[in-house]
C-alpha cells in the first residue's frame, strides 16, 4: 500500500515573489482502538472485547506515567516522554530570589521515538503516490 500524498503550494517569507511547492502526506483514515481490537482479534486467539480492554488499559497506564515523569518503553514500538517548551533566560537571574523557572515554561508536548526495527519495516514498505492536490481541500 502507498503512502498518498499532494503537491502543496507554501510561502517563502524571505521571497514573498517565488512560490514554492512541496509534497504533503494525505490521510486515507484512521485506525481507532476499536478497529486495532478487531484487527487483532482477527490475527489472535484473545477476543475483541480483550483487546480493546488491553489497549484501553494501557493508554491510562501510558498517561500516568507520562505524568509522573518517566519515559515509557514499550518493546518494539519505540519510547513516549513528556518534553517541555519554554523560553531561555540568562544564569544570573537564578541569583534572584523571586525569579522562578517554572514561569518561563509555557507548555509540553508528547515526545514519540520510533524504535528502529519499527523505521525499518516502514521504510521496507514505503512508496508513494501522488494524488490530486485538490484532495487535501
Amino acid at each position: 500500500m502507498a503512502i498518498n500524498y499532494a503537491v502543496k503550494k507554501i510561502r517563502n517569507p524571505k521571497n514573498p515573489d517565488v512560490d514554492y511547492y512541496h509534497g504533503q502526506a494525505v490521510k486515507t483514515g484512521e485506525l481507532t482502538m476499536e478497529k486495532l481490537a478487531k484487527r487483532i482479534n482477527n490475527s489472535t486467539t484473545v477476543t475483541q472485547s480483550d483487546c480493546y480492554a488491553v489497549l484501553k488499559s494501557m493508554k491510562d497506564h501510558i498517561i500516568e506515567a507520562l505524568t509522573e515523569g518517566q519515559v515509557v518503553v514499550i518493546d518494539d514500538l519505540g519510547r513516549f516522554q513528556v518534553s517541555l517548551q519554554g523560553k531561555c533566560y540568562p544564569a544570573e537571574v537564578l541569583a534572584d530570589k523571586e525569579f522562578s523557572p517554572s514561569s518561563m515554561i509555557k507548555g509540553h508536548r508528547i515526545v514519540f521515538r520510533p524504535e528502529v526495527e519499527l523505521k525499518k519495516a516502514v521504510a521496507m514498505d514505503f512508496s508513494l503516490k501522488r494524488i490530486s492536490s485538490e484532495a487535501m481541500e
